[in-house]
């Protein structure tokens, strides 16, 4: 039988009103806690990014929770290349709220864009930026930088824990891969991060392969160690791949050292060619502010046999000269000339061939990196000229007396099958 609401004591309903007013109020406070926080939440955590360096940061939508915040449609430059799809910080609000205080940091999502020629500038200052974060953990997941080269595209994928070790210094672990066509490697790294941005890092590189134009590595294998600190850095590899082609020309035990720094690189590179023992390739680069040196050697026995080993190897079908089989002890020397290239232009070489003690080939050539056209004179013996014309197949027009003048694409010289046809120029 139902109580009549007349028989409920005055006092009950009293208090179910003041309890169902306290519950109204008690939501509205939340509600409009939520409205508040939300923007101030938004703009710390817009100051944490921009002091780490990403000035244009803007963030869309920003979820709140008990222990924490996530953020999505992050976008990190101006023009929308590099983006967060999601972040997620771990929090205490009164701490965050007064001082920024973070915990725990995800950051899934991370995709960044860069071309080749200001991917080491502005590498080093995304490194300086990401070690300006504050003191705790991060965690990036599922991060992609796309690298645009001359030999197409690069994807460079990463996942990457900072654990605080101790009060001064964060524990790194991270693996960096690429899976493309142009360029495939496994990476596991390792190192410390100290308070005020200093890194130390080294890696392991598993699995390597290389496509880029006319050089192919199947398999290649190394390390990798990184100082980076606020005066600057230093890079130190080593790469080794037991086999390896240039322009389909077998290479056998190939090395590759580097050593940089804000002030200097220098870049070694060391090659047999497989089934000739006595031949050694060599290329060394130096680069600082004021100059930059690059000049590739290739040396050995028997010029003669090199050139026919190369013509069986590639199926050429050469016509050689016995003037060229008969040639022993040789050095050839390309040296790059950058005083006499300008912005963008095609890349000076002058080219030097030396057999026996004697200067067969003198001149200088220009290489037009993205379409192998060369273009150039190189002055000669007349005799040795008419020898290297039936080597390389060149045009008789191109041949006056002792100079050789080439124009077109270099694999043609070689006997490659290309599609452009080579563009002859009749020396003058």
């Amino acid at each position: 039988m139902e109580t009549p609401a007349s028989d409920i004591p005055a006092g009950r309903s009293k208090k179910s009103l003041i309890l169902v007013a306290c519950l109204v109020i008690i939501a509205l406070g939340i509600t409009l806690a939520a409205i508040q926080v939300r923007p101030m939440a938004k703009a710390q955590l817009e100051s944490i990014f921009k002091q780490a360096g990403f000035t244009n940061i803007t963030i869309g939508k920003v979820s709140l929770f008990p222990s924490g915040l996530s953020a999505t449609d992050i976008q990190l430059d101006e023009y929308g290349f590099d983006s967060i799809e999601k972040l997620s910080a771990s929090l205490s609000w009164p701490a965050f709220l007064t001082t920024g205080k973070i915990s725990n940091l995800e950051i899934e999502g991370m995709s960044l864009t860069r071309t080749s020629r200001n991917f080491t500038s502005g590498g080093r200052q995304l490194a300086q930026n990401l070690l300006k974060l504050p003191d705790y953990r991060v965690h990036f997941s599922d991060t992609t930088l796309d690298l645009d080269t001359g030999f197409g595209a690069i994807r460079l994928t990463l996942d990457a824990t900072a654990e605080p070790k101790d009060a001064d210094t964060h524990q790194i672990q991270a693996n960096i891969n690429a899976e493309q066509y142009q360029l495939g490697f496994k990476s596991t790294w390792q190192g410390v991060l100290k308070k005020g941005g200093a890194l130390d890092l080294s890696g392991t590189v598993l699995d390597g392969r290389l496509n880029l134009g006319p050089l192919r590595i199947s398999r290649f294998n190394g390390w990798v160690g990184t100082t980076i600190e606020s005066g600057g850095y230093t890079l130190q590899s080593q790469l080794e791949a037991g086999s390896a082609s240039f322009m389909d020309v077998p290479l056998q035990n190939v090395s590759v050292v580097n050593d940089s720094n804000k002030d200097r690189d220098d870049v070694m590179v060391r090659s047999g060619i497989s089934g000739m023992q006595d031949i050694l390739f060599t290329a060394d680069m130096t680069r600082t502010d004021a100059e930059q040196n690059f000049t590739m050697a290739l040396k050995g026995k028997n010029l003669g046999g090199l050139l026919d080993f190369i013509d069986e190897t590639t199926k050429g079908d050469k016509k050689i000269s016995e003037s060229l089989l008969a040639l022993r002890d040789f050095e050839l020397v390309g040296r790059f000339q950058p005083e006499k290239r300008f912005v963008g232009g095609p890349m000076p070489f002058g080219l030097i061939l030396e057999a026996e003690g004697e200067n067969l080939l003198d001149g200088n050539l220009l290489f037009y990196p993205d379409t192998f056209e060369v273009r150039g004179s190189l002055g000669t013996k007349p005799e040795m000229a008419l020898a290297l014309q039936d080597y390389f197949k060149i045009p008789s027009a191109n041949i006056v007396q002792n100079f050789i003048r080439l124009n077109g694409d270099a694999r043609r010289f070689f006997g490659f099958d290309v599609e452009k046809p080579a563009d002859v120029t009749p020396a003058n």
